[in-house]
């Protein structure tokens, strides 16, 4: 019964019966392949957490339409810049809320990018074998003292989720890639029936893999419909 619940949201969402923000995920439309798009595409996630993230991707666009803040997607650029320069420049569009912890993140991030996958994502990916399920257990497990909060369960996920949409990965096993556990998501799993009130970030993810399982229809598919629903009130009802 949840699944035909879920199939029917997903054809409503396909016939443009629920209300899709125009501009989310706004990017500078650089080449799909591209180290500085998979870059655009992943320093940011690392910092879109307990914050709107349209508003925090409309932030990201303006720091990287900067030609004096650009530099902060670049590891090798991070690499050789004082640390208090760098935390105005990412707090001078509020691409960092929190100018400690964002920075930190931030930072810490690009180190491992500079130190141990020559400035570019697509290292990681490529010692993952382009895997997602092995990506998950990299970042996870494999090397979670390298990435701080995306070795999280939502930004674990959310990361190849965020690259399978907006780069040219072409994911292995991409049903690995959970539902992204945040708040629209826990709202919309709750109204469904598909996790009782309460229920965690983990157990969010793990009710709809078990529901999703061999119906063909990916996690990661199902996410934005949640999102969307949810913001419009639980509206169209299934």
């Amino acid at each position: 019964m949840q699944l035909d619940k879920v199939k029917r949201l997903l054809a409503l969402y396909e016939q443009g019966l629920i209300p899709v923000l125009e501009q989310h995920e706004v990017n500078p439309g650089l080449p799909p392949s591209s180290r500085e798009n998979y870059l655009y595409f992943t320093l940011p996630v690392c910092i879109n957490f307990q914050r709107s993230s349209p508003a925090m991707w409309a932030a990201a666009l303006a720091t990287w339409n900067d030609e004096a803040t650009r530099y902060v997607f670049l590891p090798e650029r991070l690499a050789e810049t004082p640390l208090e320069q760098i935390r105005a420049d990412l707090v001078k569009h509020k691409l960092a809320l929190q100018p400690n912890k964002h920075i930190l993140i931030w930072t810490t991030i690009a180190q491992t990018l500079h130190k141990f996958y020559e400035d570019d994502p697509r290292n990681i990916i490529k010692e993952a074998e382009g895997d997602a399920g092995k990506l998950t257990v990299l970042l996870q497990k494999t090397h979670r003292k390298r990435f701080p909060y995306l070795s999280g369960p939502k930004l674990s996920n959310y990361w190849p989720f965020i690259l399978s949409r907006f780069t040219d990965v072409q994911f292995k096993n991409a049903q690995e890639i959970s539902i992204i556990p945040d708040t629209h998501v826990l709202q919309s799993s709750v109204h469904l029936g598909v996790t009782p009130t309460g229920a965690t970030s983990l157990q969010t993810e793990l009710a709809w893999k078990e529901l999703l399982k061999g119906s063909g229809i990916n996690p990661s598919q199902v996410h934005p419909v949640l999102w969307h629903w949810s913001r419009n009130k639980f509206r169209p009802e299934v």
